[in-house]
């Protein structure tokens, strides 16, 4: 195995992909701010990176970023709801550092 097949066997794509839905989710509740947004708005906002997200994908990194404390999440309802929190809004402003596991990209 030479070095760049070494370096494509490294290169975890389902995890890459998890980071950059996490970002993509962030960025499009701190747009969506005051209101928040419900799944199917962040669903499209993750089909509209370009992201093969399913429903169930959205949900999980939506229960990843709540547990992070970035994001208040409401599940009591058939269509669950997102708002960005104080902290979310610090990692998307790059005021704090983004946790590990957000692809954030650098900033300028």
């Amino acid at each position: 195995m030479n070095e760049r097949e070494r370096m494509l066997a490294a290169i975890d794509l389902p995890r890459a992909e998890r980071e950059v839905l996490r970002w993509t989710l962030l960025l499009a509740l701190w747009y969506a701010r005051p209101y928040g947004a419900d799944e199917s708005l962040l669903l499209a906002a993750a089909r509209d990176a370009l992201l093969r997200t399913t429903e169930a994908q959205l949900r999980a990194e939506l229960n990843s970023l709540k547990l992070r404390g970035l994001i208040h999440l409401h599940t009591d309802r058939p269509v669950w709801w997102a708002e960005i929190s104080a902290e979310g809004e610090a990692v998307v402003e790059y005021r704090a550092e983004a946790p590990a596991g957000i692809a954030r990209p650098p900033k300028w």
